[in-house]
């Protein structure tokens, strides 16, 4: 364990990486209506977006796992190394595939927060990592917001191509103080050879089953292309499962689910990804929606992104909140205090009418908040369950399972806002009663988070060594 003195310096290294991960998510978003001007086709743009995300999920398990073998902190350098070259490719490009190849390599960096996860542990020890995770993971909102204002100036006064310039160098400079303020990670090599074979399976499965989960919608659901997408995925993701189940060292190993704390800590993550994590695509549709909808707040994209910049400023100190409740009630106790606050935020909208900006603002920073909470424990809980040569790839299994249920869940919300619209001449827009019966369902699915996490064993909040 890392002495004391270096670990503020180790932490606000992890930190950087974080805002950087996030910021390459969200920088694209910023860039998104020049790049559609750029190019012309927004299906086609789109893919900046989704192909990006459909990589790191399916990657991020793996990438986890090699950090475990091979020292997290060597796989993470070299995780930003490729970051930052799929950046530069991306801001040096003149055509699309040029430019999607370099946004595809960025999405190793998928792959940052389990590696950072697995960091902590091997850095600040047990009994210290619930509040450095809550710390790091802090670095999240931080790296949203300047993704979403920072890169929409830099489009502003330059060009989409200056994000990918911006990103290469915060790719470089995390790279650097990962490299300089972290201590070198031990290597743990396997006491059984690896089956490599297996586990290469799960990263196209899982691509696959995103990408119809992602692209459905545009496609047709009952589409070939789509169907055959679907069916080959699971069909490799099954092979995996059965053959991680019977390999005595699988590079992916499924056996981690019969952990009790393991199993119910990753039903919450779907559950909470299902449901309050498709807190930007309700609100973004309901602010820009029209007035005569008579749910819509009519506000233009810009505004509807400033409104919800304070719940990302302000969810920088939830990440630290979660982190001190768990070391100090218990992981539980936490999971169980932000799933609460969550489910309040989304009910203030039967108690109060949201017909304003700084209503929508309130109710956005008090659902940030708590999902944010959600968001930092539950990482935490499952990496305390897991054995230690290990902690990265479950932490990217983690990964895996939101991605996935984000993508269904994003589904279940324009499905339900769908499901009754008011229409004025050639425009359709959700309902009121639509929006109301959405918010319920999502309020309804993170009930069932904080009731499945009732599940967990009590934890006694680990005691700091003198």
């Amino acid at each position: 364990m890392t002495d004391r003195r270096n670990l503020p310096l180790i932490i606000g290294a992890l930190w950087i990486a974080e805002v950087t991960g996030s910021f390459e998510t969200a920088m694209i978003l910023a860039a998104l209506k020049k790049l559609i001007e750029d190019f012309g086709n927004p299906a086609m743009v789109g893919w900046l977006i989704t192909g990006y995300l459909i990589v790191g999920a399916a990657i991020a398990a793996i990438v986890g796992r090699l950090g475990d073998l091979f020292g997290r902190r060597q796989v993470l350098v070299v995780v930003l190394i490729i970051g930052a070259v799929g950046s530069l490719i991306s801001a040096l490009s003149t055509n699309f595939p040029v430019l999607l190849a370099g946004r595809l390599m960025q999405g190793v960096t998928g792959a940052i927060l389990p590696l950072c996860i697995g960091l902590v542990h091997e850095n600040a020890g047990k009994e210290r990592a619930p509040m450095a995770i809550g710390l790091m993971i802090s670095g999240a909102s931080i790296g949203t917001a300047a993704g979403l204002v920072v890169g929409g100036m830099i489009v502003d006064n330059f060009s989409w191509h200056g994000v990918f310039f911006a990103s290469a160098g915060l790719c470089a400079v995390s790279a650097l103080a990962i490299g300089g303020l972290l201590p070198r990670s031990p290597r743990q090599p396997a006491s059984e050879p690896v089956d490599w074979l297996s586990g290469l399976a799960f990263a196209p499965g899982v691509a696959l089953v995103l990408v119809y989960f992602s692209m459905g919608n545009d496609w047709g659901w009952a589409s070939p292309l789509p169907l055959a997408a679907l069916a080959i995925g699971v069909l490799l993701t099954l092979w995996w499962w059965r053959a991680s189940l019977a390999s005595p060292n699988p590079l992916i190993a499924v056996r981690s689910f019969s952990d009790r704390t393991i199993a119910i800590g990753s039903a919450v993550t779907a559950l909470v990804a299902m449901s309050t994590l498709q807190i930007t695509v309700f609100f973004s549709l309901m602010m820009q929606a029209p007035l005569w909808t008579l749910a819509g707040l009519g506000f233009t994209a810009t505004l509807a992104g400033i409104a919800k910049l304070p719940s990302n400023l302000s969810s920088v100190f939830a990440s630290p909140l979660g982190g001190w409740l768990a070391a100090r009630g218990g992981g539980r106790f936490a999971l169980i205090a932000g799933g609460g606050v969550t489910v309040a935020g989304w009910l203030l909208w039967f108690v109060m009418d949201v017909d304003s900006f700084p209503k929508v603002v309130a109710q956005l920073i008090v659902i940030s908040f708590g999902t944010t909470m959600l968001f930092s424990v539950a990482p935490t809980i499952i990496a305390q369950a897991s054995p230690p040569e290990r902690i990265s790839e479950i932490s990217g299994l983690l990964t895996v399972i939101r991605q996935l249920f984000m993508g269904i869940g994003a589904q279940m919300v324009t499905t339900l806002l769908a499901a009754d619209i008011v229409r004025r001449g050639s425009e359709t827009y959700p309902s009121p009663f639509a929006y109301d019966f959405t918010v319920a369902v999502i309020a309804a699915l993170c009930t069932a988070a904080v009731l499945t996490a009732l599940a967990l064993p009590r934890q006694h909040p680990p005691q700091e060594q003198p």
